[in-house]
């Protein structure tokens, strides 16, 4: 051999597709590492990945090895590429971060909630990669990029929402995070005030062309999608096992419930969706008998037609509101 240096190899015969780029080279009579520990390897291993990574290949570096995985991008990219799973190889650490692309752990975590908070940090990494590929053309925008991320924080799907006026909100349009990332480091590059409140990230953005009346701006809001929805109920208030039981019975009937996100501040919560919303007829005092169901929405109003019907079917009695007709109180069956 004329000198080190490293080599692509096929990782197996059954997966052909699957590369691994390896250091060969350096004796301990001869070591790389002349110049620091293992300084040649890492040096030339960062510079290896990062131009596979330009290039559209997915890259994966072994915790402890001297390899950088590549394989084609796979045809589906819409799910995340980190996730955590369990080992079962004897002795080592009980639970790996796997890349879903190259099928190689790309680290390993001693509990569950380590190894998903790690896979999060590598699945914004790699958004954030593509998102300066995305704006190759525009280097000037890759450090507003970082701070973009930094401001939205953890989460991969994201809501898009336009704000004209107080009672005039846009349709909630769902993003990949690469998208939330380009447009608020444009906002950023365009000198916008962005604001940060709980999950929401907002700024105000002008109107192209000004009207006679109304507002000359409207407020842009970018949201995390939740996790961990509030589903035909409001966050903020408590519930009883009867309230669980109209949503639920609802729900059977084939109702749209409303659907409560992220928390934006002075006791609001994103509303993922239109729909019934079940709470107790008196939320701060629970020993008031009786359960609203109410319509959250215009889109929702229709088919709070079949509400009374649904319940009186299952045996509950139902009081309308005479003052709201998308309203009702429900009491269960007596025992």
């Amino acid at each position: 051999m004329a000198h080190e240096g490293f080599r692509i190899e096929s990782l197996d015969s059954r997966e052909p597709r699957r590369w691994f780029v390896r250091w060969h080279g350096g004796t301990p009579t001869r070591p790389v590492w002349t110049h620091g520990p293992a300084l040649g390897r890492e040096k030339y291993k960062a510079q290896i990945a990062e131009a596979l990574t330009r290039a559209g290949y997915a890259v994966t570096g072994v915790p402890g090895r001297m390899d950088v995985y590549v394989a084609d991008r796979p045809v589906d990219t819409s799910g995340p590429r980190y996730t955590a799973v369990p080992s079962f190889e004897p002795g080592a650490h009980p639970w790996l971060v796997m890349d879903q692309w190259t099928q190689a752990h790309a680290a390993t975590a001693p509990t569950e909630e380590e190894a998903r908070d790690e896979a999060t940090c590598l699945e914004r990494r790699h958004t954030l990669t593509d998102a300066r590929l995305a704006t190759i053309t525009t280097p000037a925008l890759w450090p507003l990029l970082d701070q973009a991320d930094e401001l939205l924080g953890d989460g991969q799907s994201w809501l898009y929402q336009e704000v004209h006026e107080v009672t005039r909100h846009g349709d909630i349009v769902p993003h990949d995070r690469i998208d939330a990332l380009v447009h608020l480091a444009g906002a950023l590059r365009n000198t916008r005030d962005v604001v940060r409140e709980g999950r929401m990230v907002r700024y105000t953005e002008p109107i192209s062309v000004p009207r006679a009346s109304g507002p000359l701006a409207y407020e842009v809001r970018w949201v995390p999608k939740s996790s961990t929805p509030a589903i035909g109920h409001f966050p903020a208030w408590e519930r009883r096992p009867v309230e669980d039981a109209a949503i639920e019975l609802l729900n059977a009937a084939g109702l749209r419930p409303a659907i409560y996100g992220e928390p934006i501040g002075d006791g609001a919560w994103m509303c993922e969706q239109h729909g019934f919303m079940v709470s107790p007829a008196d939320p701060k005092h629970l020993g008031v008998p009786g359960t609203h169901v109410d319509a959250i929405g215009r889109s929702a109003l229709t088919q709070m037609q079949r509400v009374p019907e649904t319940l009186r079917a299952a045996g509950w009695t139902i009081t309308e509101d005479r003052g709201w007709s998308a309203a009702f109180t429900a009491f269960p069956p007596a025992d």
